[in-house]
């Protein structure tokens, strides 16, 4: 199956200042420019490489060493283990939340201290969070506190680096994975589609469109969102999806949203909602995670991370 459009990407997140000691709670089994008139409805996300170097997507935290003992346990693969960034591979994601989180795979290890850093454009750090690594393998939600929002049109530089050494960050032994992010807006036409999902009441007749041409005006007066959820249509595959979705109005929700996204181009709030549909669409969750060459990770367990310990 297929979930949504066409759209490419730039790597995203944020930050905020105070340190945060953090749990894992198992996520519940489930899982904008302007309005493009030629898009492949599929949730793909095409990669497109930047003028600049790409940073490190992961290592060790300070010089190697032969003889320095990795606190990451034997994965099945080699694949998996390492920290892995769950984004495209190019080096900057794009987010509109003021506080987006971000997707990492963390492998099974004995570190028991993890720590979570965003640094502005200048390389100043304005976020910390510090939470114990879950006991097994998987990919971990990390979402950024309400304390701080990011900056419109702004690049931020995050970290996760898994503290083997927990008395030096910058120990070699410490394994480490960073990305970049850019804080964006969805421009008119995007905003109002967005707009039109969240405003109408029952989703389940949304996804009826164009079936019954009386209902839900803002459809109507939104072109790109008409000429999205019929394009989707046009697949068999999509077409029985939607019909699927008709069921559960918040799943209709989740799903409509993420192919707005998806066409705007915004990474992280597209596999977010994506995420909460994971096991009910798995099949979607799959391509869209394969459209980044991440394949592989597709059936790796969720957490969600940053929930303070009191």
């Amino acid at each position: 199956m297929s979930l949504s459009k066409s759209f490419q990407f730039i790597g995203t997140l944020v930050g905020v200042l105070s340190p945060t000691l953090v749990t894992f709670a198992s996520l519940p089994p489930q899982l904008p420019a302007q309005f493009e008139s030629k898009w492949e409805v599929s949730l793909k996300f095409p990669n497109e490489t930047r003028e600049r170097e790409p940073i490190s997507s992961t290592g060790g935290g300070g010089s190697r060493s032969i003889n320095v003992v990795s606190c990451i346990e034997a994965g099945e693969t080699p694949l998996k283990t390492s920290l892995k960034a769950v984004m495209p591979t190019t080096d900057l994601s794009k987010t509109i939340a003021e506080n987006p989180s971000v997707f990492v795979y963390v492998p099974k290890t004995t570190a028991k201290s993890a720590i979570f850093i965003v640094r502005d454009k200048n390389g100043e750090e304005v976020y910390r969070s510090e939470f114990v690594p879950p006991e097994t393998a998987g990919i971990v939600k990390l979402s950024i506190a309400e304390t701080f929002s990011l900056e419109i049109d702004q690049e931020y530089k995050w970290e996760l680096t898994l503290m083997c050494n927990p008395r030096n960050y910058f120990a070699e032994e410490n394994k480490y994975v960073e990305g970049l992010f850019l804080r964006t807006a969805l421009n008119a036409e995007q905003q109002k589609q967005l707009d039109c999902v969240r405003e109408t009441r029952d989703l389940q007749n949304l996804l009826k469109f164009p079936e019954r041409r009386h209902s839900f005006s803002c459809v109507r007066q939104v072109p790109g969102l008409q000429n999205l959820l019929n394009t989707v249509r046009q697949s068999p595959e999509q077409k029985k999806l939607l019909d699927s979705l008709k069921q559960s109005p918040e799943e209709a929700k989740l799903y409509v949203e993420a192919l707005v996204y998806a066409n705007a181009k915004i990474w992280h709030e597209t596999i977010d909602n994506m995420a909460q549909l994971r096991t009910a669409y798995p099949d979607e969750w799959q391509e869209l995670l394969a459209s980044v060459g991440l394949e592989n990770f597709a059936e790796e367990q969720l957490f969600d991370c940053c929930t303070a310990d009191n």
